[in-house]
């Protein structure tokens, strides 16, 4: 099976001039509402509509992953004195569908939602911007292949395919897998766009070198449920002693894997995957964990809600922005992101 996934290019955005902006506290019942009155320039103001629906498709009470997302993400509408209302989709597509047509209802000024089921959720994106709201997307992109491009403004997220590549290619340089060996991919959702991207880039790699890297249908679900992905993992690893490595593309498999590899008593079955959460800090620590390709959530929430503002507040276009993470984390440089005050933002 060959993966053709064409990686797309970030324009880069840079945001300046937003220290300075004073902050004010929180409202209750879901909402950032600051009582700044912006800056001189007008950020944080000018626009009298700052009303904005924030949607993650998981839950980021129990993901650490989207937990940093929703932190960049409330921290840049307190900068940009937006009303910010965040609602998520617990991991259901509907859910989203439904949770977005009620916003819309309430015609906010934006709305900022990832594409986890790609076409899915078109349609409700398009009768947004109908509704004369601004749509950024974050994340997962708007599909490429929709019928209706013009439904987004702008994109923050990672370019999944190359990140993959690089995921590949480190699994190949640090003797973590060599031809032959058997090696799973793993994902919440494997038929998802983010893993068929991600995963599509380490497959590409690790087949051209020979190694057993299984192919797309037989990738490992687990959903984002993490009792449920620790029994997926645990059931299959038991099946399987024979793999070599298992690449988990999707945070809840990736901070599962260390207690579902001593669970199936595999010591020697090392992991390489992607995002973190502490759990992967500590399997990073204790060797089980090779390294791991940091999405770096808060940018994609912060970069996201701030190009919102810089929207609202001037017109300036949303762009296109890679929120990077081609760095790889591991056992040694670990260290320069634990720090206690950087929970909720880098882990």
């Amino acid at each position: 099976m060959k993966f053709s996934l064409r990686k797309k290019g970030f324009a880069a955005l840079a945001i300046a001039g937003v220290a300075s902006l004073a902050l004010a506290g929180c409202a209750s019942s879901g909402g950032t509402d600051t009582g700044s009155t912006g800056l001189e320039s007008g950020l944080g103001s000018r626009a009298e509509a700052r009303d904005v629906y924030f949607f993650t498709y998981y839950n980021p009470t129990g993901d650490a992953f989207w937990a940093q997302i929703l932190k960049g993400a409330e921290d840049a509408a307190s900068l940009g004195n937006l009303n910010l209302t965040h609602q998520t989709a617990e991991g259901d597509s509907a859910t989203m569908v439904s949770n977005v047509q009620a916003a819309i209802a309430a015609k906010p000024a934006a709305i900022i939602m990832p594409f986890n089921e790609g076409a899915a959720w078109v349609d409700v994106a398009c009768e947004a911007k109908d509704a004369g709201i601004a749509v950024i997307a974050f994340n997962v992109p708007y599909p490429s292949d929709a019928e209706r491009q013009d439904c987004v403004l702008g994109f923050v997220g990672q370019d999944f395919y190359e990140v993959g590549t690089i995921i590949g290619q480190a699994a190949l340089d640090t003797g973590t897998v060599a031809a032959g060996d058997k090696v799973l991919i793993t994902a919440e959702e494997p038929d998802q766009p983010y893993a068929l991207q991600r995963g599509g880039g380490v497959y590409d790699v690790l087949k051209a070198a020979g190694v057993g890297v299984l192919e797309q249908p037989e990738w490992l679900r687990t959903s984002g449920d993490d009792a449920a992905a620790l029994d997926a993992l645990t059931t299959w690893l038991v099946a399987n002693p024979d793999v070599k490595a298992v690449v988990p593309v999707g945070g809840t498999p990736h901070r599962n894997l260390p207690a579902a590899l001593e669970a199936a008593g595999l010591s020697d079955v090392k992991v390489i995957g992607f995002d973190t959460a502490p759990q992967i800090i500590q399997g990073l620590k204790d060797g089980v964990i090779v390294a791991t390709a940091d999405q770096q959530g808060y940018i994609q929430g912060f970069q996201s809600v701030m190009q919102g503002v810089l929207y609202l507040d001037f017109g300036f276009s949303p762009a296109n922005i890679n929120s990077g993470g081609n760095g790889l984390i591991t056992k040694e440089n670990v260290a320069n992101i634990e720090a206690p005050d950087l929970e909720g933002i880098r882990w």
